[in-house]
């Protein structure tokens, strides 16, 4: 219990420093749990609290890990048989740090066992989060083929059809994805009607860091989805 409450205080924080593009607090936390894992080497959970911490601080400018801290963590996840919600706690907030085609069998295995298992509320959610940050990271870091596979694996399992706010972040990723700005737009009018004013501001978020055009300033170009 001691282990889950001290995961749910960290991502808490970690998502408010991140919210609020807060680099110092970021970097001061990043240290501190550094520093701490240092002190007790053989604490796996510590170490992973550190490099939950680093990848938000990494996510700020979509940075990348090192080899050696990417290859530590698919180490991790290469021995897990059944996801644990401290499993997909783990990998969602590290995914948009790590080159994302190496997570491609442990996210086909969150799905199956998605479909195959009753998943408690709290790991589906995780679980979206996963998927929201997967293809961001996929679209970031341009490989195309991990976007479709990705796409077409949330479609086939069907998942979390009933999440309007997962639902609006999928129609916002196959928006940028296609470059179809009428599906980009539709996700601003469901995040605005809903009063998703998080899910708006990382839109925002995103479109300004990548300098992607507004999908509200209308060219004369038209929508070009990718085939």
């Amino acid at each position: 219990m001691e282990k889950k409450n001290n995961l749910k205080t960290l991502t808490t924080v970690l998502s408010q420093y991140y919210q609020d593009n807060d680099r110092q607090k970021l970097n001061q936390l990043t240290q501190l749990l550094q520093n701490d894992t240092i002190k007790n080497p053989s604490d796996p959970f510590m170490r992973h609290y550190y490099l939950m911490s680093l990848s938000t601080l990494y996510h700020l400018d979509f940075l990348v890990a090192s080899i050696d801290d990417q290859n530590e963590l698919i180490d991790y996840f290469f021995n897990i048989s059944y996801w644990q919600f401290y499993d997909l706690c783990l990998l969602a907030n590290v995914v948009n740090m790590i080159h994302v085609e190496r997570i491609t069998p442990y996210i086909f295995d969150i799905l199956k066992q998605y479909a195959t298992n009753n998943m408690p509320t709290a790991s589906v959610e995780t679980v979206s989060k996963i998927l929201i940050n997967a293809l961001e990271t996929s679209i970031i870091q341009k490989k195309d083929d991990f976007t479709r596979y990705l796409l077409d694996k949330i479609k086939k399992y069907k998942f979390n059809t009933d999440d309007f706010k997962f639902q609006t972040w999928l129609l916002f990723w196959t928006g940028v994805f296609e470059n179809n700005n009428n599906k980009v737009r539709h996700a601003y009018s469901i995040a605005t009607y809903l009063h998703q004013n998080i899910t708006l501001k990382n839109f925002d978020k995103f479109l300004t860091i990548t300098q992607t055009p507004s999908p509200f300033f209308e060219d004369t170009k038209k929508d070009t989805p990718k085939s």
